[in-house]
């Protein structure tokens, strides 16, 4: 009892950094900077919209960019929408995230190249004969100067680029300042248990699937190996099973081994594509993490089968429907609603816990029959009674950092900008937007720079974030004063320009551009990635605090701080 004791002391969070209260009002707090009574679990803190703040606004400039614009004075464009029907475009842009098509009688087509309600986990950019085909024949463009297509193409690859940089950001920001205000946050970073928990996959063409997920971080060998090195068999692994009730090979849907490429790990939101212009709604909506790289099915899984055996799903058409609603208010995982069944778990009855737990050591047989899939998975944690759905992602996307080896987890997370292995690389310091000099994006246009350079994967995400953040890394090094002697967009420059309205029906020009842009901006001396980085620092000092505290005392099996 005494080491579960210990493992309630809060955490020692220094007075030069902000403290979360627990509501908008003037809270007391105790010594140690944590707030007198219970928390709300409700209402996001103020101090989060703080240091966040940044990020976000860098998240809506980016929207707002004007990557390409192009006319049929210019080139001829030919489109074919989702139905097959081919028409030449009057003019075609590339704002932000959205490809916007008009043709001569000003009708438009807005599709989103990241994942949207219209397009969950379909987002890819291919060549289909003399067509670039985006999101699996949502929309395909073709045109009379293929250099120009080929810059198209290009410019297409730079914006996912820069949003998913700053989704990646948004992640690091959240982890770190809503991470201080959970009491167990040595813990998550610092637990040498694997993790189970429920969550939803979504299943192309079957809609978000309630499987049951466990997350090995440690096997057998680990008083062997070091945790931070990969597993040559890949023991460390993540798996999603169809249920709670075995963990054999036969039972398991998805899996991913840690010697299995993975890009990138980050928290989005399925209305991302058109952000909204409220805070408190955006973090609402921010319940799915996106997983890049390649994810393995087992062959012995029938999709047709799991669904005729009754799991929870959404129709794809409606993905972002009831169980979003359901995560904002808490929905327990053991409540079923009408819309939902769960798997028909066959054999003897077992019972099990249904919230996620740090468990002992287990070690999983390799599964040999399985299918390949490069372009990753979308995973949405369910929430629990008395947690904030935010809570819950940052305890379940922590996990799947440490087994996938990323942003210099398990061991600690990597802060610095210049750092490739960063959650924070890259990012723009305001007032600038860009990742990228308007002198290097030229370089990247030519046939010289190749982005389709990667043994490991032909998903067109990963590929984007692999080659992009390699050619940054390399320029951020060679060019030292890259901020003052390059090219830089900032945010007067493409905020109020385009206004993307919800249901793309048409593109307006703002009007006041001076008024908006002065509520977005930030003062030339401001820094985005400066306050994060204290605050996710701060919160490994804390860690290791906790951990120098507890070497001496003997490792046993804890229960989870949500049971």
């Amino acid at each position: 009892m005494g080491f579960l004791n210990t493992l309630k002391k809060p955490i020692n969070i220094k007075s030069s950094l902000p403290k979360f209260s627990r509501n908008t009002g003037s809270p007391s707090f105790t010594s140690n900077g944590h707030p007198i009574g219970s928390r709300s679990f409700q209402e996001l803190p103020p101090e989060l919209f703080a240091i966040a703040k940044p990020v976000f606004k860098l998240l809506q400039a980016q929207e707002n960019k004007i990557y390409f614009q192009s006319s049929g004075a210019e080139a001829v464009w030919n489109i074919r929408d989702s139905s097959g029907h081919v028409f030449e475009a009057d003019s075609i842009s590339l704002v932000g995230p959205h490809i916007v098509v008009t043709d001569a009688a000003a009708a438009t087509i807005n599709v989103a190249i990241i994942d949207s309600p219209s397009s969950v986990n379909q987002c890819d950019i291919s060549s289909v004969g003399e067509y670039l085909q985006f999101n699996n024949g949502q929309l395909s463009v073709t045109c009379n100067d293929f250099a120009l297509l080929e810059k198209f193409k290009r410019l297409c690859m730079i914006s996912i680029f820069e949003f998913i940089s700053i989704h990646k950001a948004l992640t690091g920001t959240v982890i770190s300042s809503y991470g201080l205000r959970m009491s167990d946050m040595h813990v998550i970073l610092n637990s040498p248990f694997n993790f189970k928990d429920w969550c939803e996959v979504y299943v192309d063409g079957q809609g978000w699937v309630k499987v049951w997920c466990h997350i090995d971080k440690v096997s057998k060998s680990n008083n062997s190996k070091s945790n931070s090195e990969h597993d040559a068999k890949g023991k460390y692994q993540i798996r999603f099973y169809k249920d709670d009730k075995s963990t054999s090979s036969k039972n398991c849907f998805i899996f991913i081994p840690d010697n299995e490429y993975v890009q990138d790990i980050f928290f989005c939101n399925a209305d991302s594509a058109e952000s909204s212009r409220n805070m408190s709604e955006f973090f609402q909506g921010l319940q799915m993490i996106k997983l890049v790289g390649n994810v393995r099915f087992c062959d012995d899984t029938d999709l047709n089968d799991v669904m005729d055996n009754g799991s929870i799903y959404s129709n794809a058409n409606n993905s972002s429907g009831d169980n979003s609603s359901a995560a904002l208010n808490n929905e327990s995982p053991n409540t079923t609603p009408k819309s939902r069944t769960f798997f028909s778990p066959k054999g003897h009855k077992r019972n099990s816990s249904h919230v996620s737990s740090l468990t002992s050591r287990s070690t999983k047989k390799p599964i040999t029959k399985f299918t390949t899939h490069t372009n990753g998975l979308l995973i949405r944690p369910l929430p629990h009674h008395g947690v904030h759905h935010l809570e819950a992602m940052i305890r379940f996307i922590i996990p799947l950092m440490d087994c996938a080896r990323l942003y210099g987890r398990p061991v600690q997370f990597k802060t610095d900008r210049t750092d490739i292995s960063s959650l924070m690389f890259g990012l723009p310091k305001l007032p600038s937007v860009d990742y990228f000099a308007q002198e290097e994006i030229s370089k990247l246009l030519t046939q010289d720079f190749n982005p389709l350079k990667e043994k490991d994967t032909d998903d067109i995400m990963a590929l984007t974030m692999s080659r992009f953040s390699s050619y940054l890394q390399e320029r951020m090094a060679k060019v030292s004063k890259r901020n003052t002697e390059l090219s830089f967009r900032t945010i007067s420059d493409v905020m109020g320009v385009y206004n993307l309205s919800r249901d793309g029906a048409k593109v307006d020009s703002i009007g006041d551009k001076n008024n908006l842009s002065k509520q977005l901006s930030f003062g030339d001396n401001s820094n985005v990635s400066s306050d994060i980085t204290n605050v996710m620092n701060q919160l490994q000092v804390n860690a290791r605090e906790y951990q120098n505290s507890m070497c001496e005392r003997p490792i046993v099996a804890s229960t989870s701080p949500l049971a």
